[in-house]
């Protein structure tokens, strides 16, 4: 249907800000949302209806309207009965960008205006495809029901199976019978690696997974959620994919509310630490204890710092946010220097945990990393200063780990590797690439093995004859390889001193 067409409909009651160029344009479907950047979620032809409370500053509009544009939606139609007003920059935005912008009436719902275009879509006679499923999922998160509520209307309109999975795929609500969960994480992290929505995964006994994203509220991290239904939605009837997608979009404005609660208790957080850093401590207990954490109880503090072209550092508040819907008791994640921190009630398997969840992301780490450091358990307010120290120090030692998923936990901090954390990366490359470097590459040109030959000299002790039996090689063989080091490198074997260079430079990756 035509855009021109849509607005001829009487009773629409669609006032123009922005006209734009109507004529000629398409409108497919319709799409409410109130999240910053909708884009991914968009196939074109749109008319998308927002309240706009993702409102905060002038260059939102444009981050707003500019996803829009780019998805080659139809039309806006905007709303300003939560925040006022419409903001002029929205306006502006849609004018540099040719995006038609509308105003409706608050005697109009976006229910009512949606069923109205849907009706009008489906033409003369036809069945508005999922209008009274538009409502349902509505009144069911209006409701509270939540998740459960709303995978429950799903399931009964459509006939689809559908789970709720978190962002590192662990069912939340909902499920799909027949499909356990270790089959749905192994779907989950396919899905993740394809990197495209909706995506199709088959299962290992037969039949499909459809999942569509639930957007995070927060720019620049990857989706909160997912929804997981049973078989492959390009052949699905009309409407049913459409209506998957309007569930992940109201999850995700549900968790838009729950982000403004999570911003004042990511300010008092702040503040805390940095009024424990101050050493003031009585000021800092009251304001922990306000965020309900409790100073004289058992805590530990974990830090977290990823890396990666998609996401980069924010994924380190999705790894810690899905520790935090598993442990009771925690506080939000915040950010701090390169990495992100959480304060958590002292347990055993928080270390796995942590590594669980940043493994199940590893498909957004690919030539990345997630570093994790984990404090000691710490009693009192000043114990917590010290287990905040403690896991930033952890983290950095993690760093200097090999692998995707890197932890470092407080015994570490008696290694030398704590030294070397704190050595700039430029200072630490340098002084590697002087002992091992030339090294290297002289077992690249001659063919040989001078690193291994050392690693092993040293992992013996210095002992001649035990490296030469587990290199089963002659002692003088041994001692030829190693002249050669020494002349290569300009230190000597027979110090401590010098072993214990050429240790720690073995030590940096």
């Amino acid at each position: 249907m035509l855009l021109t067409e849509l607005l001829a409909i009487p009773g629409l009651g669609l006032e123009p800000v922005v006209p734009g160029k109507t004529g000629g344009r398409q409108v497919r479907g319709v799409y409410t949302t109130d999240l910053p950047d909708p884009g991914r979620y968009l196939d074109g032809g749109e008319l998308v209806l927002t309240s706009t409370t993702w409102y905060q500053e002038p260059r939102d509009a444009d981050t707003f309207v500019a996803a829009l544009a780019g998805s080659d939606a139809a039309a806006l139609v905007a709303g300003a009965a939560v925040i006022g007003e419409l903001p002029p920059s929205l306006a502006r935005a849609c004018e540099l960008h040719g995006l038609p912008l509308f105003t409706v009436g608050d005697n109009v719902s976006y229910a009512t205006l949606t069923q109205t275009v849907l009706a009008a879509l489906a033409g003369p006679g036809g069945r508005s495809p999922g209008a009274g499923l538009h409502r349902a999922l509505v009144a069911s998160m209006a409701s509270g029901a939540g998740p459960e509520g709303l995978v429950e209307v799903l399931a009964r309109a459509t006939g689809l199976s559908c789970a709720i999975l978190s962002a590192t795929g662990r069912p939340t609500a909902g499920g799909v019978p027949g499909v356990p969960d270790h089959h749905l994480a192994r779907a989950h992290r396919d899905t993740l690696a394809a990197g495209a929505f909706p995506s199709v995964q088959p299962l290992p006994g037969g039949g499909h997974l459809s999942f569509f994203p639930v957007q995070s509220p927060v720019a620049h991290r990857p989706p909160v959620g997912y929804l997981a239904a049973s078989g492959d939605h390009r052949d699905w009837a009309p409407g049913i994919a459409d209506a998957a997608a309007e569930a992940c979009a109201l999850l995700a404005m549900d968790q838009l509310g729950r982000q403004e609660r999570r911003r004042i208790e990511e300010r008092f957080l702040r503040e805390s630490v940095d009024l424990l850093r101050d050493g003031r401590i009585e000021v800092a207990e009251g304001r922990l204890r306000s965020l309900g954490l409790d100073p004289d109880a058992q805590l530990t503090s974990v830090y977290v710092a990823t890396t990666g072209p998609r996401y980069g550092a924010e994924l380190a508040a999705v790894i810690l946010d899905d520790v935090r819907d598993q442990i009771p008791g925690c506080s939000v994640p915040v950010a701090d220097e390169d990495g992100h921190l959480m304060v958590v009630p002292t347990a055993d398997d928080i270390s796995a945990r942590l590594e669980e969840a940043a493994g199940q992301l590893a498909p957004f780490l690919t030539h990345g990393w997630a570093a994790i450091g984990v404090s000691g358990s710490a009693t009192g307010t000043a114990g917590l200063r010290r287990s905040l120290d403690e896991a930033r120090h952890a983290h950095r030692i993690a760093r200097l780990g090999t692998g995707t998923v890197r932890t470092a936990a407080a015994e570490d901090l008696s290694s030398h590797l704590l030294l070397l954390a704190s050595v700039p990366d430029d200072v630490r490359r340098l002084y590697r690439e002087r002992l091992i470097g030339v090294l290297e590459r002289y077992d690249s040109e001659h063919h040989s093995d001078l690193v291994g030959t050392l690693i092993a000299f040293l992992d013996s002790s210095g002992s001649w004859l035990r490296c030469a039996e587990q290199l089963h090689v002659h002692v003088n063989t041994l001692r030829y390889r190693l002249q050669r080091v020494e002349q290569l490198t300009g230190h000597s074997l027979a110090t401590l001193r010098d072993r214990v260079d050429f240790c720690l430079a073995l030590s940096i990756r």
